[in-house]
């Protein structure tokens, strides 16, 4: 088995054996990719907030904090473009973002463990800026393996009367007139 077989079967158990229960225990008005959509909304969030806090704090500008400006604008990007493939996700129907997101879910689980080893070593007030890039990081990777999850099928409805479900013709035992 190659390297990318073995990531590839890490990739699968995370979902499968981690998320794929949660999103299956949710309640019924919460979908797995709602709240995947939510939490990279948060990261999104968060991530704006860790943009500017360097600001004000230290009073850096929006010049001296280009990458991190140019990084949270393809944040928003990627987050609108998610919004706009929310419909492909059906119910009943398998999730055509589980594959095509791969590469990227991978890659957010490589920038958290970056992003959790260069916050552990921040100093001072530095140190919670790191932190909630971090929370941010994880916000977005949880998001992510929800919106991988394969979405529940419609539950049946049933019929709370009792009796035959169609009446008319076949409540006369097949006759049209009742004469």
């Amino acid at each position: 088995m190659t390297l990318s077989e073995r990531i590839a079967r890490v990739d699968d158990w995370l979902i499968d054996q981690l998320f794929q229960p949660l999103a299956d225990r949710l309640p019924e008005r919460l979908t797995a990719l709602h709240l995947g959509l939510s939490c990279q909304l948060g990261a999104l969030m968060l991530d704006g907030l860790s943009l500017v806090l360097p600001m004000l704090l230290f009073g850096a500008t929006l010049g001296n904090m280009i990458d991190s400006t140019l990084i949270w604008c393809i944040s928003l990007a990627f987050f609108l473009g998610m919004k706009r493939s929310a419909p492909l996700v059906r119910p009943g129907m398998l999730n055509p973002l589980r594959p095509l997101l791969r590469a990227m879910r991978l890659l957010s689980l490589a920038f958290l463990l970056y992003q959790f080893f260069r916050g552990m070593g921040a100093p001072g007030i530095v140190w919670l800026v790191t932190q909630l890039t971090t929370i941010s990081q994880v916000l977005f990777t949880v998001g992510l393996y929800l919106v991988a999850c394969q979405p529940r099928p419609p539950y049946r409805r049933m019929s709370t009367r009792g009796g035959p479900v169609i009446e008319g013709v076949w409540g006369a035992g097949g006759r049209l007139n009742n004469t």
